[in-house]
């Protein structure tokens, strides 16, 4: 009996050792203290006191690191903190449409404003690509889009560099690096690079013969190709989804809740119901609506960048780390009539928004303008 006591105890601590160990990983996540910024374990305790500027603080959750900044006497300074406290890479932010930005798969981008490079730290604070780079893009599935060699340039006619209030890049190369900065593709075309999915990557002798893939040929002459999200989708929608449109298959489709409107109102005014709720409010309406696109296909296929309907506190599954939707991991996508000829109005013309889930692409809200 002793020794099976001995053994229940032993097991006991490591449960403890554990749930210890999956605690320590969790995220912490920012409160607000008298205008000021810090970040609270799951548990609640205060694991960074709220000392941070809120104009360089955008992360919602601290994972391993993030950008932010403290106010001085002499005005502010900029820095990367970890977990453990420590300070890195000083007056090094790199700033993405005005708004310092957030890791991204254990790593972030710096600047070094004063050889106006860009580089990437990895959740340590080691430098994980030297700031070698025009620009880059953030970490997806341990693959970036980055710019060499390109000249800074003002788009602002008659203003000089140092008065510009918009800078861009002229020349350069696109490449495609791993994780540690390794080339993988030599001018890469990234101006399809928002609708690859990027977990999707194979690796082949020679290009994908799928139409729904993107391929690239690589620095080792092997082809590395991607799914692009719209055209996966497409397919999708028109010999899965508008080709079943009884009852069940719309349900099984459908998120547990959706969201529906008429198009020209505010997103706000739109309604919210449990699925089988809205199905029996307009299933019929939208089962015409749905079965008139599958006649006519006069309709168009787009990524939508934006959240809505979701909240970064409501569903953080969404969002990464700075409340910013993760439209590189769970794409929303929506069909709209007309939408092929340019000629969609939010009064007139329906839409149907998706998201992709684990279980596939789900239909989240729809608008349904009056007759």
């Amino acid at each position: 009996m002793q020794g099976k006591s001995r053994r229940r105890g032993l097991l006991a601590l490591a449960a403890l050792a554990l749930s210890g160990s999956a605690a320590a990983d969790e995220p912490w996540v920012a409160f607000t203290q008298n205008e000021l910024i810090g970040f609270k374990d799951a548990q609640g305790a205060v694991k960074i006191a709220p000392t941070l500027s809120p104009m360089f603080t955008m992360a919602r959750r601290f994972e391993h690191i993030i950008a932010t900044g403290e106010e001085t006497a002499d005005g502010y300074r900029t820095f990367y903190l970890l977990r453990d406290g420590r300070q890195v890479a000083p007056d090094a932010l790199y700033v993405f449409d005005n708004a310092p930005i957030c890791e991204s798969e254990n790593s972030i981008r710096f600047r070094d404003r004063q050889h106006d490079k860009v580089g990437v730290l990895d959740g340590h604070g080691q430098v994980l690509i030297p700031a070698e780079l025009s620009d880059a893009t953030a970490m997806r599935n341990g693959m970036l889009v980055a710019l060499k060699g390109a000249t800074r340039h003002c788009a602002d006619a008659g203003v000089t560099l140092q008065q510009c209030e918009h800078k861009g890049w002229s020349g350069g190369t696109e490449v495609l690096l791993d994780r540690h900065g390794r080339t993988l593709v030599e001018r890469f075309d990234s101006s399809r690079a928002a609708a690859l999915d990027w977990f999707s990557m194979q690796a082949s002798d020679q290009p994908a013969s799928d139409p729904r893939r993107v391929s690239f040929k690589g620095v080792d002459g092997r082809y590395l190709s991607f799914v692009d999200i719209e055209k996966d989708f497409a397919v999708w929608f028109k010999d899965e989804f508008l080709a079943h449109l009884d009852d069940a298959s719309l349900k099984a489709n459908s998120y547990p809740q959706l969201w529906s409107g008429q198009g020209g109102e505010p997103l706000e005014d739109w309604q919210a119901a449990p699925v089988d709720a809205a199905l029996r409010e307009h299933g019929a309406q939208l089962r015409a609506r749905l079965q008139a696109l599958r006649t006519s296909m006069n309709y168009g296929v787009r990524q939508d960048d934006m959240g809505w309907p979701f909240d970064p506190e409501r569903d953080p599954q969404y969002f990464d780390g700075c409340g910013e939707f993760a439209q590189w991991k769970t794409p929303k996508v929506s069909a709209m009539e007309h939408w092929q000829q340019g000629s969609f109005e939010p009064g007139k013309h329906a839409s149907f928004d998706f998201i992709r889930t684990a279980q596939g692409y789900r239909l989240v809200a729809f608008s349904l303008p009056p007759p």
